[in-house]
């Protein structure tokens, strides 16, 4: 009896399974990977919308959109495979392919029932499988994208996802390139512009230039709350010793910040810098702004305390007479996983404060503490 029984089902199976590919017969198949692909984007889409919102965050939208971007090029590389074949050819495939399934799937079904559905076989529980998904290898995927943007350099899709990667992996060169063919090809964004102005902060060393700062208004007239934006645009305003405009913008960008942001400590640690530079004390980040930083994510913190590190350099190479701001320079480079600028910025403070010296002890404690060596340069002791 089960036999039979199993026999009959395996009948209707087939019978459902071979029906629709008898059916497109002298008709042309239209692809499912055509509709994924709108999904694809959409996604994309709504991703690019939650990203300039800050509901979610730039490492996660990173990821997702690689991910995304991944499926997308799939489906399209299988639409364009469906499209070059004609409709005769299709109907000939599709009755094969229901041929095959006939014959295939009830012999298959009763061949290998004994070695993969019998009831007798050991039970093979999750834990115990080897993992199949692998992690996404984010270079061959970016080399994907970079081959169809070189086909397709109109492409909208590809570029808004590769702008972003690029930001991530430091190539800001490229990041402003496709950041700039964003906002060539689609509407105006504030998180294109943003990140454009990212991009050329970032090439400048972490100094926010004219043309980076031209981006972030640009923003900021498309979304007045854009905190990348605001917050940028006050640091410009510190580099360029604008320090009471620096602390109005500091302050309403700490005003209209939620509790527990991200950069809400770098923003006050700037704030005290500008009203203490009012007061004319040591230049450059304090102790708070710098172990702030060290909650963000890598690119994040890499590029918000680059431009204040540079504007501390800046100053102490026109004023190198403050072991203070030696100490805060050696500190925030230690910080930013920068060594070798650390054990230079530790050498030439003791080209002026030399190791016998008061300040001098102090700095080699510094340096001993980073786990630095100032040797070369400059003797320790």
């Amino acid at each position: 009896m089960f036999w039979f029984v199993a026999a009959i089902m395996t009948l209707l199976a087939t019978a459902a399974t071979i029906r629709p590919l008898l059916r497109t017969h002298g008709s042309a198949v239209s692809p499912r990977p055509l509709h994924d692909a709108e999904v694809y984007r959409a996604q994309l889409a709504e991703l690019e919308a939650d990203l300039s919102r800050g509901a979610i965050g730039a490492d996660e939208a990173t990821t997702a959109r690689a991910e995304i971007a991944r499926r997308l090029l799939k489906s399209e590389e299988a639409v364009k495979v469906a499209a070059s074949e004609g409709g005769d050819r299709n109907g000939r495939l599709a009755i094969l392919a229901g041929l095959a399934v006939a014959l295939l799937l009830p012999v298959g079904t009763f061949l290998f029932y004994d070695r993969a559905g019998s009831p007798d076989m050991s039970d093979q529980p999750l834990a115990g499988r080897e993992p199949s998904a692998q992690p996404s290898d984010i270079s061959a995927m970016m080399a994907a994208v970079e081959r169809r943007l070189a086909e397709r350099p109109d492409d909208l899709t590809g570029w808004n996802v590769a702008a972003p990667v690029y930001l991530r992996l430091g190539d800001a060169d490229k990041a402003a390139t496709a950041y700039r063919n964003i906002l060539r090809l689609g509407p105006p964004s504030a998180a294109a512009q943003a990140g454009l102005g990212e991009a050329l902060v970032q090439k400048a060393g972490g100094e926010v230039t004219p043309d980076a700062r031209q981006a972030f208004e640009a923003a900021l007239a498309l979304d007045p709350n854009l905190p990348s934006a605001r917050f940028y645009l006050a640091l410009g305003l510190s580099q360029t010793g604008r320090y009471a405009e620096a602390k109005n913008a500091w302050t309403a960008l700490i005003d209209v910040s939620p509790a527990g942001a991200p950069w809400l400590a770098l923003a006050q640690g700037a704030l005290r810098d500008a009203e203490a530079k009012l007061g004319n004390p040591p230049p450059g980040p304090d102790a708070a702004a710098i172990e702030a930083a060290g909650q963000l994510s890598d690119t994040d913190r890499q590029a918000m305390i680059q431009g204040m590190v540079a504007q501390l350099a800046s100053r102490l190479d026109a004023a190198p007479d403050d072991a203070d701001g030696w100490s805060r320079l050696i500190r925030s480079y230690a910080v930013l996983g920068d060594k070798a600028k650390a054990e230079a910025a530790g050498r030439r403070a003791l080209g002026v404060f030399p190791p016998e010296t008061a300040d001098g002890k102090l700095l080699l404690a510094l340096a001993g503490s980073l786990g630095l060596n100032l040797s070369g340069d400059a003797t320790t002791r």
